[in-house]
């Protein structure tokens, strides 16, 4: 009765009408998944590299918050960015909310700017208060982000770019759990302990940005292969069980290829790389369940999509 209530009663599409909603949604925090969760492995690599593999980590960390805080501000700024540039390149954005949208006209460029600049503005304070030396890593992810997204021919200028932005959101987590300079020994293991997510992370974006094809398929799955074997005998326990389940939605995709496998297999790493970070920052569960089921409320509402979803069938969305 209270889900029908919730998913069905027309006060709802009255609710999430409020531009407050637009404002926040326009910033796409269900984006966030993938690139605070590579932050976070960063500080548990870091940890895992020190023989310390504390499981369960309960304690508020204020610090730590402002510092994640920071990042999702600037991370948000990216997706930002990119709806303004798509505008300029006429590219088609699922959820457009600048100007001619779905939604009407609510954002205009100028609006959209100004949200930008504040929010990059308080992301680049937090993170400056929190961890300075993450400033000029940050900055790197940024720029690099927003280039990669405008290369949408060059297939392997953009895996080697992404590959270069998975890196840097493992390089800010660790150096804020860890002086990694301190010790060149730690740099080598750092680029070792990185390379399964860094697969994880370029294999993802290879089907986000081109899409299905059987050459992007195989070399999807190839990384999750490797950097399953690479995982497992660095003894990385969220690796290689994250890249060992994730795998079979890889091979649906290489073999059956229907849209479906697709989506999963873009989804459920993300999901699943999330799940079992929670084994380790266990207090992580908490914003991710407000913003996933937030964001299902507001889009469901707002553009009559599940969106973000987990259950894939033929009617997917």
């Amino acid at each position: 009765m209270i889900k029908k209530f919730i998913r069905d009663h027309k006060v709802h599409k009255d609710i999430v009408a409020f531009s407050f909603f637009d404002y926040i949604f326009f910033c796409k925090p269900a984006y966030l998944f993938g690139p605070i969760a590579m932050v976070l492995v960063g500080m548990y690599l870091a940890n895992f590299a020190n023989g310390e593999l504390v499981l369960g980590v309960s304690a508020i960390n204020i610090k730590t918050l402002l510092f994640t805080l920071g990042l999702s501000l600037v991370f948000c700024c990216i997706f930002i960015k990119n709806e303004i540039l798509s505008l300029s390149e006429n590219v088609e954005s699922r959820f457009g909310f600048i100007e001619k949208s779905i939604i009407g006209d609510k954002i205009s460029i100028k609006t959209a700017e100004v949200i930008h600049n504040v929010l990059l503005g308080l992301g680049f304070g937090f993170i400056v208060g929190t961890s300075w030396i993450n400033i000029f890593i940050v900055a790197a992810i940024y720029f690099s982000w927003l280039y990669v997204s405008s290369c949408h021919d060059d297939f392997y200028k953009s895996i080697v770019l992404f590959s270069l932005v998975a890196f840097c959101l493992l390089l800010s987590g660790w150096l804020y759990a860890d002086n990694l300079f301190s010790n060149y020994l730690k740099l080598i293991l750092f680029m070792l302990l990185s390379i399964p997510y860094v697969f994880l992370f370029s294999s993802t974006i290879i089907l986000i940005q081109f899409g299905i094809n059987k050459t992007n398929s195989f070399i999807a799955t190839l990384l999750i292969m490797i950097g399953f074997i690479i995982a497992y005998y660095n003894n990385d326990p969220v690796g290689a069980t994250t890249l060992s389940v994730s795998l079979p939605f890889y091979f649906f995709l290489l073999f059956r290829g229907a849209e479906r496998d697709l989506i999963r297999a873009v989804r459920y790493p993300i999901f699943l790389l999330n799940f079992f970070l929670f084994t380790v920052y266990p207090l992580l569960m908490i914003p991710l369940t407000i913003i996933f089921y937030l964001s299902k409320y507001y889009y469901w509402h707002r553009f009559n999509i599940h969106f973000p979803a987990l259950a894939i069938n033929d009617d997917y969305n």
